[in-house]
C-alpha cells in the first residue's frame, strides 16, 4: 500500500521527538548494563577496551544497541530537517496566523521541546564517541574534565531554549488570561504540550548535575528543581482544565492519544528529580539517598501504570488503534511513541537507579537481566508503532503547501 505525502502540520515535529526519544532508549541500555565505576555515565573509552568487539551475548547486546542509537539519532536530525523545512513554507500561509490566535498556538511549544532533546541526542553520541571525555584538558585557563566544558556549552543551550519556551508560552497564556480559551475544542489533554516542554527542559537542565564542578552541578541542581517545579504547578493547572473539558464535552477518537502525556511528564519529573539529587551530592558533598531514587522512581511508575492503563481503556473504546490501523489520524498521533519510551526510561532508572542501590537486585545477576526483558519489550512495541507512523506519514516528507 501506498500513502500520499502528508500536509504540513506543527506536531509532526513529535516524529523527530520520537526519534530522539528512541535513541535515548538505546542509550539508556547501553549506559546502565555497563560498569563504569568512577564515571556518571559511560564513555567511549570504556565501550572500546570492554564491549566493541567482544563476542559475549552481553558485549553483542551492548554493540547491537550502540548501532540503534546512532541510527535513531541519524534519523531525529534527519526528521528535524524535514520538519524545519516544511515550518518555513508553512510561517508563510495564513494558516499560520490562525494557528497563532487559537488554542492549538500552545503546539509551538514541541519547538523547544524538541530543540532540548536534539541537544540530549548529542550528549548521547559524545558519550559514546568522543575520546577522552573524562580526561583533563586545560582551555581558557582552566584545568577540568573535557566534559565539564561541555556540560557549560550544554547549560548556555538549554537556558536559551528556556527562554525560547517561555517567551512562546507567555504569549498564549496572556492570551487565554484575557478569556480566549474554547473548552469545546479543549476537551482532551493537548495543552499539556506545554508542559511537556518544560519538563524536557527541567531534566536536560539537570544533566549538569552530573559535573564534578561544583558550580556547574549546583546550577544544574538549581535550575532543574526551578523548571521542575513550574511543571508541576503548570501540570496541575492544565489537568484540571483539560479534564472538566473532557468530562463536559467528551473526547474525540484522536484527541485520546493526549491521556497519555501525563505519562511522559512523569517521567520527566522523576529524571529531573534525580539528577537534581546528584546535583546535592557534587555540589553541597550530600551522601546519596538510595531509598530516596528507589521511592521516587517506584511512585513514578506507579502513577504512569494507572494513567497508562485508563489511556490505553479510553483509546479502544473511541477506536482509536482501529483509526490508526485504518490511516485515519493526523500527526497528534505521534504522540503515543513518547510515552512508550518515557516509561520505559522510568523501568530502566527504577531498576538500576533504585533496586541496585538499594541492594534488593544485584548487578548482572539472573534476576537482573530478568527485569530487562518488559523492559526491552516496551521499547520494541513503541519501536513497531513508531515505524508504523512514519510509513504512514510517508516518513515526513511533505507536499507542497
Amino acid at each position: 500500500m501506498t500513502y500520499a505525502k502528508p500536509q504540513f502540520q506543527i506536531l509532526h515535529i513529535l516524529a523527530a521527538l520520537g526519534a530522539g526519544g528512541m535513541t535515548a532508549s538505546f542509550f539508556f541500555i547501553v549506559n546502565f548494563m555497563t560498569a563504569h565505576p568512577g564515571d556518571v555515565f559511560i564513555s567511549y573509552d570504556v565501550l572500546m577496551a570492554d564491549y566493541v568487539g567482544g563476542t559475549s551475548p552481553k558485549q553483542l547486546l551492548i554493540q547491537l544497541y550502540m548501532l540503534g542509537a546512532s541510527l535513531s539519532a541519524i534519523l531525529h536530525f534527519v526528521l528535524l530537517t524535514r520538519w524545519f523545512k516544511g515550518f518555513n513554507q508553512f510561517r508563510r500561509t495564513p494558516a499560520y496566523e490562525e494557528l497563532k490566535n487559537s488554542n492549538k498556538e500552545v503546539q509551538l511549544m514541541a519547538i523547544p521541546l524538541t530543540l532540548a532533546m536534539s541537544m540530549n541526542v548529542f550528549f548521547i553520541l559524545g558519550a559514546m564517541f568522543i575520546p577522552g571525555l573524562f580526561s583533563e584538558i586545560t582551555l581558557f585557563g582552566m584545568t577540568s574534565q573535557m566534559i565539564d566544558f561541555l556540560f557549560v556549552a550544554a547549560g548556555i543551550y538549554f537556558t536559551v531554549i528556556l527562554v525560547m519556551a517561555l517567551k512562546i508560552f507567555s504569549v498564549y497564556w496572556m492570551r487565554l488570561v484575557d478569556g480566549n480559551l474554547d473548552f469545546v475544542d479543549n476537551s482532551n489533554l493537548a495543552q499539556l504540550i506545554a508542559i511537556f516542554a518544560f519538563g524536557m527542559i527541567g531534566v536536560s537542565l539537570g544533566a549538569l548535575s552530573f559535573s564534578k564542578v561544583e558550580a556547574i552541578a549546583l546550577y544544574g541542581m538549581s535550575m532543574a528543581y526551578i523548571v521542575i517545579t513550574l511543571t508541576i504547578l503548570l501540570g496541575l493547572i492544565k489537568l484540571i482544565l483539560g479534564f472538566k473539558s473532557i468530562f463536559q464535552e467528551g473526547i474525540n477518537a484522536p484527541g485520546t492519544v493526549t491521556l497519555l502525556l501525563p505519562v511522559v511528564i512523569t517521567g520527566m519529573i522523576v529524571v529531573g528529580l534525580i539528577r537534581a539529587d546528584v546535583g546535592s551530592i557534587h555540589a553541597l558533598d550530600y551522601a546519596r539517598d538510595a531509598g530516596y531514587h528507589l521511592l521516587v522512581t517506584t511512585i513514578g511508575i506507579g502513577f504512569s501504570f494507572f494513567v497508562g492503563l485508563f489511556a490505553i481503556s479510553v483509546m479502544k473504546r473511541k477506536r482509536y488503534f482501529e483509526m490508526l490501523e485504518e490511516g485515519k489520524l493526523d500527526s497528534s498521533a505521534f504522540a503515543l511513541i513518547c510515552p512508550g519510551f518515557a516509561m520505559e526510561v522510568q523501568l530502566v532508572m527504577w531498576l538500576n537507579v533504585g533496586l541496585i542501590f538499594t541492594g534488593f537486585v544485584e548487578f548482572s545477576s539472573p534476576i537482573y537481566y530478568l527485569l530487562w526483558l518488559p523492559i526491552i519489550g516496551m521499547q520494541i512495541v513503541t519501536i513497531y508503532y513508531f515505524a508504523k507512523l512514519l510509513k504512514r506519514h510517508r516518513y515526513l516528507k511533505f507536499s507542497a503547501a
